[in-house]
């Protein structure tokens, strides 16, 4: 797989110093395990990623030498799944439009708020994982995204590496809290053991890192890693607490 899961390595391509600092705190604050590279115009950021591969470049529009364009152009025809977060003065729908459908470009408009670059940061990250075809992958979400929704079809399950989340039922706009799911538990096993769709609809509380385990592969990556089985074990076991306490409650 792609390795997020120990590693995040970020080029930042700006002649700006007091954006490249901004964007380099946001995402050491956000972003656990990043590794920030700066450069200061495009031939830099050219050298830089082919001595140290990046994840996600993040480049300003304006930059020198080698334009944000042609830097793009060549970061995403490299064999390597490299992100690309373009930060622009003026919107721009022209350019690599099938990369930004899929989640590998992103261009965003200055002024630019935290929780926006946030949002289309977890899409990159997202996107360079789902190219492997490993047992398991990262999954990132921004705060107040939805993972699950009641009714789907399960096809996979997660185990919650950092962040918080709410699982939750939705009736006539009336929503009923079912409890929070926190680093170390298992998310959606319920519908994978029953063999039902999914029961509540689960949404983060904050960014969250996750490990998604399609159901077909469940079985070996359990067996391959005893740590996540007991972490299975556990969270099922907490689900039983709960539920008999509810029923006790009642």
């Amino acid at each position: 797989m792609a390795d997020l899961e120990s590693k995040r390595i970020f080029l930042i391509a700006s002649a700006k110093p007091e954006e490249a600092e901004k964007i380099e705190s946001t995402l050491t604050k956000h972003i656990q395990n990043a590794t920030v590279f700066t450069a200061t115009d495009g031939s830099a950021a050219l050298f830089k990623a082919e001595n140290v591969i990046p994840n996600v470049v993040i480049v300003d529009s304006e930059i020198a030498k080698v334009s944000a364009l042609d830097l793009t152009q060549k970061l995403i025809q490299r064999k390597e799944r490299i992100a690309v977060i373009i930060m622009s003065p003026l919107p721009d729908t022209d350019h690599f439009v099938d990369e930004v459908v899929t989640g590998q470009v992103h261009i965003l408009t200055r002024p630019t708020d935290e929780a926006t670059f946030i949002e289309h940061l977890t899409r990159a990250l997202n996107w360079i994982v789902n190219g492997d075809n490993a047992n398991y992958r990262m999954k990132f979400l921004a705060a107040n995204q939805i993972l699950i929704r009641e009714g789907e079809k399960a096809e996979s399950v997660y185990l919650v590496k950092r962040g918080q989340l709410k699982a939750y039922k939705a009736d006539n706009g009336v929503e009923t809290l079912l409890g929070h799911i926190n680093p170390g538990e298992f998310v959606g096993e319920m519908a994978y053991i029953n063999g039902e769709p999914r029961s509540a609809n689960v949404m983060s509380l904050t960014n969250c890192e996750l490990i998604e385990i399609p159901n077909n592969c469940l079985d070996v990556v359990l067996f391959s890693k005893p740590a996540w089985s007991k972490a299975l074990v556990k969270t099922l076991s907490l689900r039983l607490k709960n539920s008999n306490e509810d029923k006790v409650q009642n």
